[in-house]
């Protein structure tokens, strides 16, 4: 037995705070959970009150003759912690406080809720809330709520496609069943968790992905507790082959304010977020309506196991449109073969195509079902989209059984896309038919989108399981630089740094002198660079403590002394450790990797191609630390300047290889250094024609305050 199978599934419930009506919230709790069916004991409990709703009324918790799995809590916020004890004591196993006015109500708020917090540590007993809204079993009929959202007389049907919501908004997450039942979506619970005092998102998560009724997870989420419990519980819901549709809200960038490599500028909070979602397969979605159609995909569909798209159409405007969207999205919509295009010909106008999209136009009889038959076992398309008008149910009474029957009988999706408001009947023509109406063109694409990308996900995890690294790998002397207290490592140290890890570094040397600066220059090789070294300077080039390409020893004397005054100049304080002399690299495409320690989902590497495409463009890609090859090879993949990598307009292609390597060594860095090591970039790294490897030019290392 589960934690939380006495919350979610009671067999006798207390109402505290229970009053007669609806004008209050214990009303309305007491009345939601008698209008939906619930089959347990209901004890309402008011000092006031000898009777309440046809029901005996309890002066407290403890008065209740019999076991309590459940309170529902409704009254003053300085009364809960009280009650909650007193339902502890009674041997109640959860309380859902709706009671508002703790945490968020000044200090006075604060204490309450801490000792919300202490009690249920001491006692064992499960909260939910407080200021939280409840939440609806579905199946068994437990409507423990005030939202009158779930009030939606639509019929709850047996079937296989249900959907659980957990939202950190109480009015979102029943607005999302209230939306989708009218939308014919089925659902197995809704939560809402409240301040979470106790309970809190990863918790629910992980009850709600092991019941066997919940196929998908829908969420609203505006922080997380506790990421890595709830990462754990994303990856169970992977093994399950149950998706998690996500909505994220306050997504800020104000931690990139204090960022001081270039890694840490780019990487916010946002973007870091988007990265380990979708390294975890969770789907994410930017509004309601989108996260209901793509969960609805999900809940009633296939798994595409490709990207090719057929579409048919009435319209011919609307089949434009759908194949534009389409394409804008990353899918395709491969060429009909000539003989089913025949066959297709043959029951459709002269003026109607045949061809993808096919537009059988208004005179087509029973077009649909027919063309959708001849398309079911076409090898090259892998989801097929009817669009259609269902304002009347004409269409329906004369094809819908025969679209049933072939969207049953095939492997693949077939999704029904209504250009108008389908009407009524035709809506209950398509639930008795076990068939569901997109009315939003690109929730419709967005949802083949999104589940084309969770196949891909699920086939991939295994070459994107990088093997566990334990504690204690990182190298001695990588060590030893990064305990010293400085703000920054300077380059010479972070490219020690990246030696201990298997990066290639061209020679370079130190020099305290300039006679040292010339002595190194002649025998490193025309023309060189210096550079001045100072854990107190980590953006050189704004010092002007950067001199390039010097041919000679006189240019190599002068600006030896040139960038030791603009560094006195620059920063008076500073620790200058010398100049550091090295060769000028050889050209190569431009890019840049680096790593950033988030502190909700730990270390992650960065890449991108350098100049205008990080800068302006902010084409990068992020995954969590340690990659596998095949994880950097896609990141390098998912840049838009990745063309640039492969070779166009004459240029050669590029040692693809050589980076994914270095990307997978700097993880190794990432990972074993995550509690030593903030920030660090190599930027820029050139990157060589295939076969010739990579140059690293500069890198920057920001230690961690721990690990000062």
């Amino acid at each position: 037995m589960h934690d939380l199978d006495s919350m979610f599934s009671p067999a006798a419930v207390a109402v505290v705070g229970a009053s007669e009506g609806t004008e209050k919230i214990g009303g309305k709790v007491l009345a939601t959970l008698m209008k939906h069916g619930f089959a347990g004991q209901i004890y309402p409990v008011n000092p006031a009150r000898a009777e309440i709703a046809g029901l005996k009324a309890y002066p407290n918790v403890s008065a209740t003759p019999g076991p309590v799995d459940l309170a529902l809590i409704a009254i003053p916020a300085s009364m809960v912690p009280d009650c909650v004890q007193e339902c502890a004591q009674k041997g109640v196993r959860a309380a859902v406080i709706f009671s508002s006015g703790f945490r968020d109500a000044g200090e006075e708020g604060a204490r309450l809720e801490q000792r919300l917090k202490e009690i249920g540590a001491a006692t064992g007993i499960r909260i939910s809330g407080p200021n939280a809204e409840g939440f609806y079993n579905v199946a068994e009929g437990v409507a423990a709520t005030f939202s009158p959202a779930i009030n939606i007389d639509k019929g709850q049907a047996a079937r296989a496609d249900r959907i659980g919501i957990i939202s950190q908004s109480g009015g979102l997450g029943f607005a999302f069943f209230n939306r989708g039942r009218r939308s014919d979506m089925s659902f197995s619970h809704i939560v809402s968790v409240g301040n979470q005092v106790d309970l809190e998102i990863a918790e629910y998560l992980e009850y709600m992905v092991e019941q066997p009724q919940t196929r998908v997870l829908m969420m609203y989420v505006e922080s997380l507790r506790n990421p890595a419990r709830f990462l754990r519980a994303a990856e169970r819901a992977a093994d399950m082959g149950k998706p998690i549709v996500m909505v994220k809200v306050g997504r800020s960038k104000a931690g990139q304010r204090a960022a001081q490599s270039h890694t840490g500028a780019i990487a916010g909070s946002t973007q870091v977020a988007d990265a380990v979602f979708a390294h975890h397969g969770i789907v994410m979605a930017d509004d309601q309506d989108r996260l209901l159609d793509t969960a609805a995909g999900f809940a009633r569909h296939s798994l595409p196991q490709g990207s090719r798209v057929a579409i048919v159409s009435a319209s011919g405007g609307t089949a434009v449109w759908l194949a534009d969207a389409c394409e804008a999205a990353g899918l395709e919509l491969p060429e009909i073969d000539q003989e089913r295009q025949a066959r297709i010909a043959e029951f459709i106008p002269e003026y109607g195509s045949p061809n993808n999209p096919v537009d059988i136009t208004a005179q087509g009889v029973d077009g649909y079902a027919r063309s959708l038959a001849i398309l079911a076992d076409a090898p090259y398309v892998d989801a097929i989209i009817l669009a259609a008008t269902f304002a009347h149910e004409r269409r329906l009474v004369n094809e819908g059984q025969a679209i049933a029957e072939i969207t049953r009988r095939i492997d693949k999706p077939v999704f029904l896309y209504s250009y108008t408001l389908p009407s009524e009947k035709s809506l209950a023509i398509m639930q008795e038919l076990g068939l569901h109406c997109y009315t939003s063109l690109q929730g419709c694409v967005h949802a083949i989108k999104s589940m084309w990308q969770y196949q891909q996900f699920l086939s991939s995890r295994a070459s994107r399981r990088a093997p566990a690294r334990t504690s204690g790998q990182l190298p001695q002397q990588a060590r030893a630089l990064l305990a010293h207290s400085q703000a920054s490592l300077c380059e010479y140290d972070s490219k020690e740094l990246l030696r201990q890890y298997g990066i290639g570094v061209p020679r370079e040397e130190l020099a305290a002198t300039a006679d040292e600066a010339v002595a190194h220059a002649q025998e490193l090789g025309y023309p060189v660079a210096l550079k001045v070294q100072s854990p107190d300077i980590p953006h050189k080039t704004e010092a002007g403590v950067v001199r390039l390409a010097l041919k000679s020893e006189e240019q190599v004397r002068q600006a030896f002394e040139e960038v030791c005054v603009n560094a006195r100049s620059y920063a008076p304080q500073a620790q200058l450790r010398g100049v550091l002399v090295q060769p000028m690299a050889r050209p190569g495409l431009e890019l840049m990797a680096g790593i950033i320690n988030d502190p909700d989902f730990g270390p992650m590497v960065m890449t991108g191609l350098g100049g205008i495409h990080v800068e302006v463009l902010e084409d990068v890609a992020l995954e969590p630390a340690p990659l596998t090859h095949a994880t950097a090879r896609s990141m390098l993949q998912r840049l838009r300047g990745y063309r640039l990598l492969e070779g166009v307009r004459g240029q050669p292609p590029r040692d693809i290889e050589a980076v994914a390597a270095l990307l997978v060594q700097l993880s190794h860095l990432a990972h074993d250094a995550r509690d030593k090591l903030a920030e660090f970039d190599v930027n820029p790294i050139f990157v060589h024609e295939a076969g010739q490897g990579v140059t690293v030019v500069d890198a920057l290392g920001i230690p961690a305050v721990s690990g000062r």
